[in-house]
């Protein structure tokens, strides 16, 4: 797979700081969590790890793992900058096995990276490697924001407004696939500069994920509209998938 974030790393976290935006999911990882014994977690597709601050912070033993040796310099100083010191390996998520010999009781898998994946095959052997690095009784989530709510709402979407930074969205989609074209714009004296990045996601729904999990070995499957756990739904503006 090509690295598409090998620049974008660098100014991902434009979206925000993670007080910000990361407050329900807190509470939700914490209450599943809790609810099994769920001690160590992988996050495979850990990014700038946010996630990875959020999970030690609330009491939960963190490693992650990413595709992208950008994002995971960026994961690195972050973590530092919080006088934290956590596992981080370079891994496709299609073949844990080759950066983590052990075994974790939840693994992670958030905000919409699953679908970077565009076959059967690649999401059946990345879904089947989760699998295999989960202690018994473990498990996986996965978190998007597609679902056929979201896409039915406007192609274009101001995601940050700010006096120097603006980042817009322009979202178009077929059947299959998803395309988000990412424009960021930097206007301030010390900055002056724009930026576009090109994401294409392959669209996966509730019965998708529901098949592909049977297919790879899950036993049990539920899904969530939101970090309330209310039950999904096609108006549903996020899907949570929590399989065991």
């Amino acid at each position: 797979m090509k690295d598409y974030y090998s620049k974008f790393a660098h100014d991902y976290d434009e979206f925000g700081p993670i007080e910000s935006y990361l407050g329900e999911e807190e509470v939700f990882f914490k209450e599943l969590f809790d609810e099994h014994s769920v001690k160590t977690v992988l996050d495979c597709a850990c990014g700038t790890g946010q996630h990875l601050f959020m999970f030690s912070r609330i009491g939960f033993q963190a490693t992650g793992s990413d595709f992208s040796e950008s994002m995971l310099e960026v994961a690195a100083s972050h973590l530092a900058k919080h006088q934290l010191e956590l596992p981080l390996r370079h891994a496709d998520f299609r073949f844990l096995e080759q950066a983590h010999s052990e075994t974790f009781d939840a693994i992670v898998c958030l905000s919409t990276s699953l679908p970077h994946l565009h076959s059967d095959e690649d999401l059946l052997t990345a879904l089947t490697s989760m699998k295999n690095r989960l202690n018994p009784g473990g498990l996986l989530v996965l978190t998007q924001g597609t679902t056929p709510y979201t896409l039915s709402l406007p192609a274009i979407e101001v995601v940050v407004n700010r006096e120097d930074f603006s980042r817009i969205f322009v979202k178009e989609h077929d059947d299959q696939f998803q395309t988000i074209h990412v424009l960021d714009l930097f206007h301030s004296p010390q900055r002056s500069e724009n930026n576009q990045y090109d994401i294409v996601y392959r669209i996966l729904l509730d019965e998708d994920y529901r098949r592909l999990l049977q297919q790879a070995g899950f036993e049990e499957v539920q899904i969530f509209g939101d970090y309330q756990r209310t039950p999904y739904e096609e108006t549903s503006g996020r899907m949570i998938v929590v399989a065991r």
